[in-house]
C-alpha cells in the first residue's frame, strides 16, 4: 500500500514559540505512525519561491497522514505554529516505490517539487526524459502525482518527492547538465517550485 506524506514549508517568525510547537507536535505525529524524513537541515531553493524551512513526515498510508493532521490534539498544537510561523502544508499520497524501513546513519537527500502544468501534452516528454537521468543518480520517486490535499496555504497542483541516497546525490541530479536540458521542456510547459533538502539522519 502506498505511504502517505505530510509535506510542510515554513518560515518561522517566533523561534521560541516554534520550538514549543515542535516539542509538542512530534509525539502526536509519531503516535500516528509518522517517520520524520526531513526536518530542517540543509536546503537549496533551485526554482520558484518557498518558505525557509522544510519538513516531510511519512505515514503508513494517505488516510493516516490526513487523520494525523486532523487529530484534535494536533490541531490544538498547530495554533502555536500559526502564531509562530507562516506555513504551506499538504498531504500527498505516495507511490509504490517506498523507502527502506531500516534506519541509516547517513541522511537521504530529496527533491521536492510543486508544479502547475499548463501544457499537459508538452509536459509528457519531460516526464519521460527526466526519469532515466534521475534514476542514474539513485532516485526513488516516493510521491508522484497521486492524491493530495492542501491543508494550509497554497502551492502548485502536482506534487513530486524524489529520494536520493544523499543530499549530494540530490544536488548532483538536479544540476546534471542532461537534466537541465530536459528541464527546459518543463519550464516551457509549467511553473512551480523545486527545493533540494537534506533528510534526517
Amino acid at each position: 500500500m502506498p505511504k502517505g506524506y505530510i509535506i510542510g514549508h515554513i518560515t518561522v517568525k517566533d523561534p521560541e514559540a516554534y520550538k514549543e510547537y515542535v516539542a509538542r507536535d512530534t509525539p502526536i505525529l509519531l503516535g500516528h505512525g509518522a517517520r520524520p524524513l526531513v526536518r530542517g537541515g540543509q536546503a537549496e531553493l533551485v526554482e520558484g519561491t518557498a518558505h525557509d524551512r522544510h519538513v516531510i513526515f511519512e505515514f503508513p498510508d494517505y488516510d493516516t497522514a490526513l487523520a494525523a493532521f486532523r487529530d484534535p490534539d494536533y490541531q490544538e498544537v498547530a495554533k502555536i505554529r500559526a502564531r509562530a510561523a507562516e506555513s504551506v502544508i499538504l498531504v500527498a499520497e505516495g507511490t509504490d516505490e517506498n523507502l527502506p524501513d531500516a534506519d541509516s546513519d547517513a541522511p537521504l537527500g530529496f527533491l521536492v517539487a510543486h508544479v502547475t502544468v499548463h501544457d499537459p501534452d508538452g509536459y509528457k516528454p519531460y516526464v519521460e526524459g527526466n526519469t532515466p537521468i534521475m534514476r542514474g543518480h539513485g532516485a526513488r520517486y516516493i510521491v508522484r502525482g497521486g492524491r493530495s490535499e492542501m491543508l494550509e496555504g497554497e502551492t502548485g497542483e502536482r506534487h513530486v518527492v524524489i529520494a536520493y541516497p544523499s543530499y549530494a546525490a540530490a544536488r548532483a541530479a538536479y544540476h546534471d547538465p542532461a537534466y537541465q536540458e530536459v528541464a527546459a521542456i518543463r519550464r516551457d510547459c509549467s511553473e512551480g517550485t523545486m527545493i533540494l533538502v537534506e533528510g534526517t539522519a
